[in-house]
């Protein structure tokens, strides 16, 4: 059985936890509600969000297309925004092969941490329209906005989450400790770089930064962190120290302690990138 569990980060803000190593938020307003992200698509997340809500309506809002924060959206029907530039990524990501997939290599790199699901745990792909999430689109939830912010990189249509009201960004996978642009989907550095330099313009904006891997939440400074971190391995001064991700070969940009994986010079961001999608 799948079973979810949530603490209150603010007034407004729910982080929800299940399957390990990724979450999901939920803010709630006075009038509506609105479900940031569905996780991995196992379990029934439509009934313990409708649970918490006790009848508030809401409306739910993709980061992005990836296994880990899409593949749960067939349950909430119509009502679900996504970037239209991961549609056809979200296609093949969330595919029960592709959790299947997915949920073995974390095994093997995690032993005991995450429990085998049955076969009717698995929530069908998504293969009906999104409805289009656009950079600057406002969600009114009553005595709370949000507003959604076009962050190309880690995917095309990676999207961050601002809470206006309570200067709270949801950075989710498009901005932390181990930024991946492993994938044909990603931005070379370069162009991820740019979209960093841009999302820096609206960082008087917000004084909190969550995240959903890890830690799941960071300091303001991971934005400046990561851009320092681009402008490094375009100058060619960044470790570049030979590393894997899901077996797949790669770079990590800046040396980490083998344990704790946080970066020698106490700084945060960090990136994993592919040599061949530099510029």
């Amino acid at each position: 059985m799948v079973t979810f569990s949530s603490e209150q980060i603010t007034e407004h803000i729910y982080r929800i936890r299940s399957t390990p190593d990724v979450c999901m938020y939920l803010v709630v307003g006075s009038e509506r509600a609105a479900l940031l992200d569905t996780g991995n698509g196992v379990g029934d997340l439509k009934g313990y969000v409708e649970d918490l809500l006790q009848g508030k309506p809401y409306d739910v809002i993709l980061t992005h297309g990836h296994v880990d924060h899409a593949s749960g959206a067939e349950q909430f029907g119509d009502n679900v925004y996504m970037n239209p530039l991961d549609y056809e990524l979200s296609l093949t990501h969330c595919s029960i092969e592709h959790r299947k997939n997915s949920f073995a290599h974390w095994r093997e790199m995690f032993p005991g941490t995450m429990p085998e699901f049955a076969d009717e745990d698995f929530i069908s792909v998504r293969t009906r329209p999104y409805l289009p999430l656009e950079n600057g689109q406002r969600f009114d939830l009553g005595d709370m906005t949000l507003e959604a912010i076009h962050v190309p990189g880690h995917t095309q249509g990676m999207t961050m989450i601002l809470a206006v009201e309570e200067r709270v960004i949801l950075f989710g996978d498009g901005c932390g400790v181990g930024v991946l642009l492993l994938a044909d989907e990603t931005s070379t550095v370069s162009g991820y770089l740019d979209s960093l330099k841009r999302l820096k313009t609206q960082e008087s904006r917000y004084d909190v930064v969550l995240r959903q891997h890890g830690s799941c939440v960071s300091p303001c400074t991971v934005l400046d962190d990561n851009i320092e971190v681009c402008e490094k391995i375009l100058n060619g001064t960044a470790d570049a120290v030979p590393d894997t991700f899901e077996g797949k070969p790669c770079l990590l940009a800046m040396a980490v302690d083998p344990k704790t994986r946080k970066r020698l010079d106490g700084k945060e961001g960090n990136i994993r990138y592919m040599p061949g999608k530099v510029r």
